[in-house]
């Protein structure tokens, strides 16, 4: 991977974030906020709701918190400056509650039905846009609105309580604006999730797919609820619903991302090190008050516990350093967007990471695709090889040269050694149709070879196994090679002599098949088409993952064949 495409992916996430703080400065806003104050209202259990509060109203200062508790009717009020000039206004009023409005003592048209109870309420819209009356020129305006909160349902430590003063035209650009930079990394990372699915099909899975396609889903899925809220609008009583959907597709997206990394790069995460991410977000989800402060902490945890599988992942240099490149672009970012990150850029850096993964993952299968195809070759010549080994010639001749002989001595052992000959073809036939066959089926071969070999002189050849298990499977042929190796170079006699012994155990997540036989007069082994076939097969089944050597030590003749245990 050149050095440009390993920059490539955290320069479009710079040039969006840019791009999107760009888009949210725009559209400024008219006047300033003077104060800001809340009250209860204080009627009787029947009758008609007031309209504007008396002069006798004992206000408090607007506190979003000791709000959210109110279910009303209660008022609250902004008393504002504004310039005298007038070109257009426009009103935008964020409150979680069915409302009123007064302006300088005017009534405006309302959202919602104000009510004393649930049943006579009639939610409003979380934001509400009217346009404005002209100033009343006193320096001074007053917005009063009368509300209440009855449907509230999922509680909120704090709500929503914000005016905003925008020019005409201004307020939905300010609130499409930045969302159409959004959409455009949503419909590149939509782009590369219809492509890694094109891939995929028909092709083997990587390691980490179901992971990946499940964050890219979640990355899908965020803006989707975030969006919902500018651009659509809701009344009140669902904004909980969003929230608590947003906080759970933080937190699965702080879980799946490093989850897919430690997959991806095969990095083993001991099982305290999980339970211990897993607590801490559910301690971040559970204890922390606000819902942008459990996104945050759950984002930045995500990056650093990412940062760390990254770290301890060997190999695949190139492919780690853009997506540590793009982790710190996202950490520098989120000071620099403030309380914004997770409005934007938070969603843009995971469109940006789940493209680039995505990409680089399908580009992958695609090699594996090709990678089996081959597989699927190098099967077909293996197997070829595998049934001319069971008739080589030279010892297919003598071994007829000996069954004729026995025709002639001993008919008994002249009708087994046929009938081992035949069970012999009919194994290697069956054996050279699958790509892996279990160990007892090998083992079976193996000791039908040692059985013709025992019956053509006479003496027998002992085979003697010491396995803590037997359910393994192994490419077909590799014992019945090494057997084969040791009865060509040791010799028959040798092999009487000292029987073979394999023994079979785990060790570091791998199954150890070590085969100790006669070392004979003829101990150069090694290097025939033998030790190909073996080495050849382990490669074709456990791609860069077996390990096969042999040679002479005290005992004899030592083979040591290693897969891994999944087989």
């Amino acid at each position: 991977m050149r050095t440009r495409e390993i920059v490539a992916a955290p320069v479009v996430l710079v040039l969006l974030v840019a791009a999107w703080m760009l888009a949210v400065s725009h559209g400024p806003t008219v006047g300033r906020v003077l104060s800001a104050d809340m009250a209860p209202v204080s009627m009787p259990a029947s009758g008609q709701l007031p309209g504007l509060p008396p002069g006798d109203v004992d206000w408090q200062p607007l506190d979003p918190r000791k709000l959210a508790a109110w279910k009303g009717p209660y008022w609250v009020r902004w008393r504002l400056a504004l310039p005298t000039e007038d070109g257009g206004r426009l009103l935008h009023l964020s409150l979680r509650a069915a409302s009123q409005l007064y302006w300088n003592g005017q009534p405006l048209p309302g959202n919602g039905v104000v009510g004393r109870s649930k049943q006579a309420e009639h939610p409003g819209r979380i934001d509400l846009v009217r346009v404005m009356p002209p100033s009343s020129g006193t320096g001074v305006d007053e917005l009063v609105v009368l509300a209440s909160s009855q449907h509230q349902w999922l509680r909120m430590d704090t709500t929503d309580a914000g005016l905003q003063i925008v020019p005409v035209g201004a307020l939905p650009l300010a609130d499409a604006g930045p969302w159409l930079i959004v959409a455009i990394a949503i419909g590149a990372l939509g782009a590369a999730f219809l492509y890694f699915l094109a891939v995929q099909r028909g092709l083997p899975r990587a390691d980490g797919a179901k992971v990946l396609l499940a964050l890219s889903l979640t990355g899908l899925a965020l803006p989707m609820v975030e969006v919902w809220r500018p651009l659509f609008g809701y009344p009140y009583p669902w904004h909980g619903v969003r929230m608590f959907a947003l906080l759970a597709l933080h937190t699965a997206a702080a879980v799946l991302l490093p989850a897919y990394l430690a997959r991806r790069f095969n990095v083993a995460v001991p099982m305290a090190a999980r339970i211990g991410y897993v607590s801490a977000l559910a301690g971040i989800v559970i204890f922390l008050p606000s819902f942008d402060g459990r996104g945050a902490i759950s984002l930045l945890l995500s990056l650093l516990a990412s940062a760390w599988l990254l770290k301890r992942a060997e190999g695949a240099h190139e492919e780690r350093r853009p997506i540590l490149l793009l982790m710190l672009v996202g950490a520098l970012t989120m000071p620099i967007a403030g309380g914004a990150f997770l409005d934007g850029p938070y969603f843009l850096l995971l469109a940006v990471l789940m493209g680039f993964l995505l990409l680089r993952h399908a580009e992958r299968v695609h090699a594996l695709g090709r990678h089996n195809a081959r597989l699927r070759e190098e099967r077909a010549q293996l197997s070829l090889q595998l049934l001319q080994r069971g008739i080589q010639p030279h010892w297919l001749m003598n071994t007829l040269t000996c069954l004729q002989e026995l025709i002639e001595r001993s008919p008994v052992r002249a009708s087994r050694l046929v009938e081992s000959l035949a069970e012999q073809f009919d194994r290697l036939r069956l054996s050279s149709g699958h790509a892996l066959v279990p160990l007892e089926e090998e083992l079976a071969l193996c000791r039908n070879h040692l059985d013709i070999v025992s019956v053509a002189l006479g003496q027998q050849i002992g085979f003697e196994v010491e396995a803590d298990h037997t359910n393994l499977l192994l490419p077909p042929g590799v014992l019945h090679a090494q057997v084969e190796n040791a009865l060509t170079h040791a010799g028959a006699g040798a092999c009487m002599q000292k029987p073979f012994r394999l023994r079979v155990y785990s060790e570091n997540g791998h199954w150890v098949l070590e085969l100790l036989s006669a070392m004979g007069r003829t101990a150069h082994r090694g290097q025939g088409t033998g030790t190909r076939y073996i080495e050849a097969s382990l490669g074709a089944a456990f791609p860069d993952n077996w390990h096969f050597s042999q040679g002479a030590d005290d005992a004899g003749w030592h083979g040591r064949i290693e897969v891994p245990c999944a087989s």
